[in-house]
């Protein structure tokens, strides 16, 4: 399982969603006519959303069907295999099929105690009872693959529909997931756009509330990118478990200004003490001065932004707490207790003229044919050869559009044929400096590899 699929099973956990019929209906309400469908394959779903199941018109394989499930399941599924192609998603008739059987079988078995809705039992529970269910059928467990399998399918499904059925604005969810809600102000080329936010971890409600809205406004008025409220998260998660340990359970911290002090400095040596969790080849070890400095960082910025905001902050929040903030909250370190940042240049991250030769004189093999020694990777080749020949950063490359390369004049006397000569300009996504160019001048060579990409 990965650490994305266990943070959602965990989240899902946490309550419920919202279902009632009439939400149910709401939702079925936003399926097309022609997508209220019982048997999805190449011959009944609309040929504008037929590449979605990968399939070839005349292809007469039976596809995804749903028949086996009562009415209520069978519509929300329908909605959630609607919302997967009509966002240009692919759905695996194969796999969402396996998915149908084991839910059919647990409600089967259930009886008059089956659930009404997908939603109706928790993420868990339903792996549990399909598991049970394969046993019963089988005499053995499921495989640990198609246990995955399921499991992938269901929380696709599951976190769809919680989201569809709940009615909150979108800061407020716990779960932020920018390509399930399209509400969430995200950059057209963000480097971290697919990567779906937990707030659940922060316990304490007061904190996580005020987090979120702060993380709202500052995305709205493009004062944060998305990796930037990413990083937020994971920092008040090590804040709120701080306070948890000191029973703090006050927006101003303290009531006394100089027990915030003592309070934020007591967090410092907190965190000089603490250790790395993450299972990563530095686990167990202190944090990093960088990590320490972070964390210091985002904590004071928070306190800043809710200082300054505290009125609409109380308003928007219904929290009076935030009107108690004052001047001690606006500079909870001093001058010099953020750690320095010492830079070493490790040797291991220095690449020698002759080992570059090297590399790129094998490069071939990332995009050979895997029977003839190669790994079969065409992509992945053009990605190393962009990144070498460009000195670009890889987000910049592998986020380039389909088709990058804008014109160039050729300078008088020059010849666009001569080697080296700058033909064409390459605009890449500038994602990390803020008005900085987003072009540079290409040759040839660079072209051709666009060139070859795009075909």
């Amino acid at each position: 399982m990965t650490g994305s699929q266990e943070a959602l099973l965990e989240f899902l956990e946490t309550g419920g969603c919202g279902y009632s019929p009439q939400a149910l209906d709401r939702l079925w309400e936003t399926v097309p006519a022609e997508m209220r469908l019982t048997c999805f394959n190449a011959g009944t779903i609309a040929e504008h959303y037929r590449g979605a199941l990968g399939n070839r018109p005349q292809d007469q394989r039976p596809g995804l069907d749903l028949s086996s499930l009562p009415e209520p399941v069978r519509r929300e599924l329908t909605w959630c295999v609607f919302r997967v192609v009509d966002r240009g998603g692919k759905i695996h008739s194969a796999k969402m099929g396996m998915l149908v059987r084991r839910v059919a079988e647990v409600i089967d078995d259930l009886g008059d105690r089956a659930p009404a809705s997908l939603t109706g039992l928790g993420a868990r529970e339903w792996l549990r009872l399909i598991g049970q269910a394969v046993h019963r059928r089988t005499g053995s467990l499921p495989s640990v693959s198609a246990t995955q399998l399921v499991q992938q399918q269901l929380l696709r499904c599951y976190q769809s529909l919680w989201a569809g059925y709940d009615l909150r604005p979108w800061w407020q969810r716990e779960l932020w997931d920018p390509v399930d809600d399209p509400r969430i102000p995200v950059r057209a080329h963000e480097p971290h756009g697919r990567h779906t936010l937990y707030f659940h971890h922060i316990g304490a409600g007061w904190l996580r509330r005020g987090l979120q809205w702060c993380c709202k406004v500052n995305l709205e008025t493009s004062a944060w990118a998305w990796s930037t409220v990413r990083d937020r998260v994971s920092d008040f998660a090590v804040f709120d478990a701080f306070l948890a340990d000191r029973d703090v359970g006050q927006v101003w911290l303290a009531d006394d200004p100089s027990r915030v002090r003592m309070l934020m400095l007591d967090f410092l040596g907190h965190l000089r003490t603490s250790r790395v969790t993450a299972k990563r080849p530095a686990h167990g070890q202190p944090l990093s001065a960088s990590r320490v400095m972070k964390l210091m960082i985002s904590v004071e910025q928070f306190y800043i932004f809710m200082h300054d905001h505290q009125q609409t902050a109380a308003a928007a929040l219904a929290e009076p707490g935030w009107l108690r903030l004052g001047p001690q909250h606006t500079r909870l370190f001093r001058r010099g207790e953020l750690p320095r940042q010492r830079r070493r240049l490790h040797e291991g991250e220095v690449i020698s003229d002759g080992a570059f030769s090297e590399i790129m004189a094998g490069i071939g093999v990332l995009g050979d044919r895997v029977g003839d020694g190669g790994l079969g990777d065409e992509q992945a080749m053009r990605i190393a050869m962009l990144l070498a020949r460009t000195g670009r950063r890889m987000n910049e490359i592998c986020m380039l559009d389909h088709d990058p390369l804008l014109p160039v004049n050729t300078p008088a006397g020059g010849r666009p044929d001569d080697p080296g000569a700058l033909v064409a300009r390459l605009r890449f996504q500038q994602t990390k400096i803020d008005g900085a160019s987003d072009t540079i001048l290409v040759d040839q060579e660079i072209v051709s590899i666009i060139r070859a990409q795009q075909e």
